[in-house]
Order: structure tokens, then sequence, then C-alpha cells
């Protein structure tokens, strides 16, 4: 029974390392946020944020050397980081559905897909046969794939690229999932596509209401889907809001500097593109203090000195000592 006054999933101090030969750099630096039920948790930064792996950390999926190293994961109550290997596989594909960046990396080019589907639903629901496959079939048609029955016996190289990732997409809900995290659902696909699958994945939200982790670059992307944003930056949190409130009133100088740096129109209707001067620290070469420090007007000797706290307020949350003022970004 899931709790709707509470979390449906959170996470804490979640920390993940990479051994090295000069010894453990860390990839995410306790990491905080929550999920409600029913609610779309969009999750953003530029490249090499930490965004896929705080995905893959929530469903034991890390690539060694990636290795959890701290910190909780509770879904409906119950600790996932205190799950064995077995009872995870169970949580993948079942409570927690999982949407990849490229569809050919998960699903098998050796099995149809309507086998693919059944196998999911056979392994997570108690049906019979005749039932797992009408319902693999009526899913092939909820995602809007033309004659199912046809599709049902096809190979992942048969379909295009957003007929796979609309396979995907039925493959992460076929099984009554809890929570469903998409990573860059729409990255690897064509423009004329990704709006169409960023449609139906929010179609199927409203339909189910089931709650979503939702893992992008895009901002725009985040203002039409999202309902509260993450900002990670260096693999950690800068900032937790309304989405709202995030693109109206931004408290992390970082927050500001992403929106700037998406082409909009100003007051004049002229395309307005700023950009964050520098770049992201790699791997092991985070400054000491703020990550962000190095490039942001508002660094003060506290910033490069001493890490911030994730500071609360009655909507938000931000790591900065320094905070914006309340004005649009």
């Amino acid at each position: 029974m899931i709790n709707a006054t509470a979390p449906l999933l959170d996470v804490r101090d979640l920390t993940v390392t990479i051994n090295r030969d000069g010894g453990l750099v860390t990839a995410l630096d306790k990491v905080s946020f929550f999920v409600n039920p029913g609610e779309v948790l969009g999750i953003v930064g530029e490249s090499g944020a930490g965004k896929s792996i705080t995905g893959a950390a929530i469903i034991d999926l890390l690539v060694p050397p990636l290795k959890r190293t701290g910190g909780t994961i509770t879904l409906a109550g119950e600790r996932l980081d205190q799950l064995s290997p077995k009872a995870m596989r169970s949580v993948r594909g079942g409570r927690i559905g999982f949407v990849f960046q490229d569809p050919m990396t998960s699903l098998n080019p050796v099995i149809t897909i309507g086998q693919q589907l059944c196998d999911t639903i056979q392994a997570h629901l108690k049906l019979s046969g005749s039932q797992t496959k009408k319902r693999a079939l009526d899913w092939l048609d909820r995602v809007g794939l033309p004659n199912p029955d046809v599709q049902f016996k096809r190979f992942p190289h048969q379909l295009s690229g957003g007929m796979r990732q609309r396979v995907v997409i039925a493959l992460a809900l076929c099984a009554d999932p809890v929570l469903v995290i998409a990573d860059e659902p729409t990255t690897a696909l064509d423009v004329s596509v990704q709006a169409h699958i960023l449609e139906l994945l929010r179609d199927l939200h409203r339909e189910s209401n089931v709650s979503m982790m939702l893992i992008t670059h895009d901002l725009g992307v985040i203002a039409k889907m999202a309902d509260r944003v993450a900002v990670l930056y260096a693999g950690r949190v800068a900032e937790i809001s309304p989405v709202g409130e995030l693109f109206n009133a931004p408290k992390h100088p970082y927050t500001r500097g992403l929106i700037r740096a998406t082409p909009m129109p100003s007051a004049t209707g002229e395309m307005r593109l700023d950009q964050i001067p520098g770049a992201m620290p790699g791997l092991g070469a985070v400054p000491p203090g703020c990550a962000f420090n190095p490039r942001c007007f508002k660094a003060e000797g506290d910033c490069r000195a001493t890490i911030p706290p994730l500071y609360q307020d009655e909507s938000s949350a931000f790591s900065c000592f320094h905070p914006l003022e309340r004005v649009p970004a």
C-alpha cells in the first residue's frame, strides 16, 4: 500500500564513487531528493552532472568501476539499498520501470517484440499465457504502434527508432510500476519524433498517475513535463524547486545560468542566449567548497572554502551561501 501523504521515493545522501589508480573519486556526492506519488520530478543539468548515474544507482545498474558507497534509497517504505541482487531484479521492470536513452541497448535483438513484453509481464504479474499476450498487445496499442498483432512478431531491427522507443516505454509500464525512470528518453531520436514520444509519456502519466523521474539536459522538456525539478552540478544537488518557481525565481546562480543558456525570446522578441563561463569540472577535479564557485559571479571566500549545505525553505531547497534574490532569471 502506497502512502499518498509520504514520498514514494526518498533518496538521502546518495554517494557513488569510482576506484581509480590514484584512489577513490566521487561521482555523486550526498545527493538527496524525493518523488511524491503521482509526481513528475525532473532531473536536469549539463553533461557530466551525474543525472544518469543517479538513475542507475537507484535501480542498482551502475557499471563498474562505479559503485554506490553511501546513502539510502527508500521506495514506498522499503529500503532498496539493503536488497539482495536477486530481490532488486524483481524490482527492476516491476515496481520500477526504466526507459533508457537508446532503445537498442534495452531491447534484445534476437527476441521478438512480443516475446520481450510477455517475458516482462510474466516475470512480475501472475497472469495466464493468454492474459499475458492480451496485455502485451494492449500495451503495443496504448503506445501507438499500428497493427499491434503484426508488431508483436517483429524484431527490434525491423522497427524505426521512434517505434523502438515506444516499445521500450511499453516495457517500462506493462507490469504496473509505481515509478518510471526515463533517462533522456528522446535524445537518440530524430527531432520530428521527439515531440511525439514526450506527448506519449505525458498522456500515459495522466492515464496511470504513475510517479516519474525524468532525466534530461533539456529545460524545454522540463518545462512541459515536470512538477518539480532537481538541478545537479558536478555530482551534487544545486537546487530543487517547483517548476514554475525554478524558471521564474531561481535561487542558485547555476540554475539561472542554465536558464539563460537556453534559447528563448526576450521582451523585444529577439532570441536571448547567454553562456556560463568556464566548464563543469571533470571527475576528480571538483574544486574545494562549492563546485560551481570558479564559474559563479556571486562567489565569495566562504564559497571557495566550504561546501554549502542544502538549505530548505517552504517549497524548495538550494545549496548556496549567497542565493539569488527573488527576481526573474
